[in-house]
């Protein structure tokens, strides 16, 4: 990848503002960019209304909200509570006069409603960019989006980073460490779980050189994260004494991919070890990562909270997407292009 000289650049008229919603990941872009956080006070009434306070002269400042799409079982925190706490903190910006308010979400919410499905149903997604759009933001930088046409939902910049390379050196350094190209062929098959990320997995796939399988999800729509069955496309022989690869966007509750992981042993894998960028992973999630002695582990990023996850579940593993979100804000500081973000790394580029 392209070097990019960082050192003349002044990041003086930034301003970073962290929500409630992923303060660690803020706290990480802030150490990477050495710009401090402005001081935002956040509380909530009794009654649950948030009030959002701004200490710091944010005037003619270009603005870096940053926030997730994500819930704290903890705090007793939903989506929507950080969501709507997410809009006040735009609003309160933009009645400052900033020059421009930039929004990191790299969990977008709603993404899985991109769509009618059937008859009255909402576009869900649309309403979010609606939301989001109203409130007053300029631009906005995702990672991993689920769908990526919500991006013709808004008409403003959105810019849609990947964390493939992210994967890659964590594959390497992890996984793959010590391996030969031979070794990593003859003992590893990228499997994409269902249709929709199929793209994604061959693409991981030409660059790590490794074959493929696509598995088929079998709904039942009339029931919420309900997946009947999981049915291989392919060679299912591939499988035979391979660690099958996992890749996918998200993990919400865990049930397909629990799923997926027993019909490939079924069909000859050793085990399975998923990677995911947002790692939902509600409800039943971690206990059935737990239980499930097939899964050896699951590696998600931290564009949502692991810390809770990660206390409960031993298997899993977190590659950072902090560095990636810094490097976008510089170049955006800078008038750069992005481009740079989105070329992809070869195994022998690492």
């Amino acid at each position: 990848m392209e070097s990019f000289n960082y050192d003349d650049l002044s990041l003086e008229n930034i301003q970073l503002i962290s929500g409630n919603s992923h303060q660690k990941l803020a706290s990480g872009i802030s150490k990477v960019l050495g710009k401090p956080l402005a001081t935002c006070l956040i509380k909530d009434f009794s009654n649950t209304e948030i009030k959002v306070d701004i200490n710091d002269n944010i005037r003619n400042k270009d603005i870096f909200i940053i926030a997730s799409g994500t819930y704290d079982y903890t705090n007793n925190k939903s989506i929507n509570d950080y969501f709507m706490e997410t809009l006040i903190i735009v609003d309160a910006c933009r009645r400052s006069n900033p020059n421009s308010i930039n929004l990191i979400l790299p969990c977008f919410p709603y993404a899985r409603q991109d769509k009618k499905e059937d008859s009255r149903e909402p576009i869900t997604a649309k309403l979010v960019a609606n939301l989001l759009t109203v409130a007053g933001i300029n631009r906005l930088l995702v990672i991993d989006l689920h769908s990526p046409q919500i991006q013709g939902f808004f008409d403003i910049p959105v810019d849609n980073l990947y964390s493939i390379n992210l994967v890659i050196n964590h594959l390497h350094n992890s996984l793959f460490k010590s391996l030969t190209p031979e070794d990593i062929a003859n003992n590893f098959l990228i499997v994409s779980p269902d249709a929709g990320a199929t793209k994604r997995t061959l693409k991981f796939a030409k660059i790590l050189k490794l074959n493929t399988l696509i598995m088929h999800k079998q709904r039942d729509y009339s029931k919420v994260n309900c997946v009947e069955e999981s049915i291989i496309i392919g060679d299912t022989s591939a499988l035979n004494n391979k660690t099958a690869i996992i890749l996918d966007d998200m993990c919400d509750t865990g049930g397909t991919m629990i799923q997926a992981c027993e019909n490939l042993v079924k069909h000859g894998a050793n085990d399975v070890i998923a990677v995911v960028t947002h790692g939902i992973l509600s409800g039943k999630a971690l206990e059935r990562i737990n239980n499930c002695k097939y899964l050896k582990k699951i590696i998600v990023s931290n564009t949502i909270p692991q810390d809770y996850n990660k206390s409960i579940c031993s298997k899993i593993e977190i590659f950072n997407v902090d560095e990636l979100l810094a490097d976008a804000i510089r170049k955006l500081n800078s008038s750069g292009s992005l481009s740079d973000l989105f070329k992809v790394i070869k195994m022998g580029e690492i």
